[in-house]
């Protein structure tokens, strides 16, 4: 029987999947965390640039953003991290149809992907609720929400407990990324919007955000969905860890208590040992004295 030939793969090939190892879509996370370095910078220039500290007041003129103190670099820095934001989003899309496709999701995406998508989200409303466009309670929440189910996440990959995406998750995603770019789009204008007898018309902005209110609650009741799935997997993780510890501390008692009766037997026979010849030297001695 003849043995079939395995074919090799040629060298520049190998070379070229070991260069691609890490992924396009792990690249597209790894990016999107990269540009909040210099989404960080630009929000630090731009409030450092004002000059009324006590508040930032931005609004339209035209197509431009104008503010006191410096109205020109102030609409420049806003608008690039607005652009910076609409594209950590395209890359949050792209990098998961990428990998979907590809079907090469990694364990690196699937850990990074949903921190680099939380942490541009979350720096995006920090950055509008430092310019009044929306409310701080609300990005708390947000926070203190992604904070929860990402630490519970990353506790349960540990232990390798796996948990499907639900459609809560994308709908919140889809939801959080539209209203935020409504605010950052109205919000300069709706902050000093008159009405025909120029009254403030500013709490039009609480309409706006309702939408972002909305995507908080959807956000809140996948991250409930989520950790009640991981927590759930976590418990019965425990309870076969406490199983284990329970199994393997009944079998060292076995262990010791066969020690013990090991080492029991052994003086048991150590000691009879002088026994028997105590016996074997009476009987000599009886021996001599008849013979005598």
């Amino acid at each position: 029987m003849k043995k079939q030939k395995k074919n090799k793969m040629p060298k520049d090939k190998k070379i070229r999947i070991n260069k691609n190892k890490f992924g396009a879509a792990n690249w597209l996370t790894v990016t999107r965390l990269l540009l909040m370095i210099p989404f960080l910078i630009i929000m630090t220039a731009m409030f450092a640039l004002q000059t009324n500290g006590s508040k930032t007041e931005f609004w339209y003129e035209g197509i431009l953003l104008k503010g006191s103190g410096h109205p020109i670099w102030q609409s420049v820095l806003y608008w690039l991290n607005v652009t910076i934001f609409i594209v950590a989003m395209i890359t949050d899309f792209v990098d998961g149809h990428i990998a979907r496709k590809t079907k090469t999701i990694s364990a690196f995406g699937k850990v990074f992907d949903p921190i680099a998508d939380k942490v541009a989200t979350n720096m995006m409303l920090i950055f509008l609720a430092m310019l009044n466009f929306t409310y701080w309670p609300i990005v708390i929440l947000f926070i203190v929400r992604d904070i929860m189910v990402d630490g519970t996440r990353m506790y349960a990959s540990k232990k390798n407990i796996k948990i499907q995406a639900n459609i809560w998750g994308k709908i919140k995603t889809i939801l959080v990324s539209f209203a935020i770019l409504a605010i950052a789009f109205s919000g300069p204008w709706l902050t000093h919007l008159k009405d025909k007898e120029n009254n403030d018309k500013s709490y039009v902005l609480i309409y706006v955000n309702l939408t972002l209110i909305a995507g908080l609650i959807i956000s809140w009741v996948s991250g409930i969905i989520y950790m009640t799935k991981y927590l759930k997997g976590i418990r019965e993780d425990l309870v076969k860890e406490l199983e284990k510890q329970f199994d393997n501390k009944a079998n060292e008692n076995s262990d010791n208590k066969t020690t013990e009766n090991t080492s029991d037997d052994h003086h048991t026979a150590e000691d009879s040992v002088p026994l028997v010849e105590d016996q074997e030297e009476a009987k000599a001695q009886v021996d001599s004295t008849q013979n005598a």
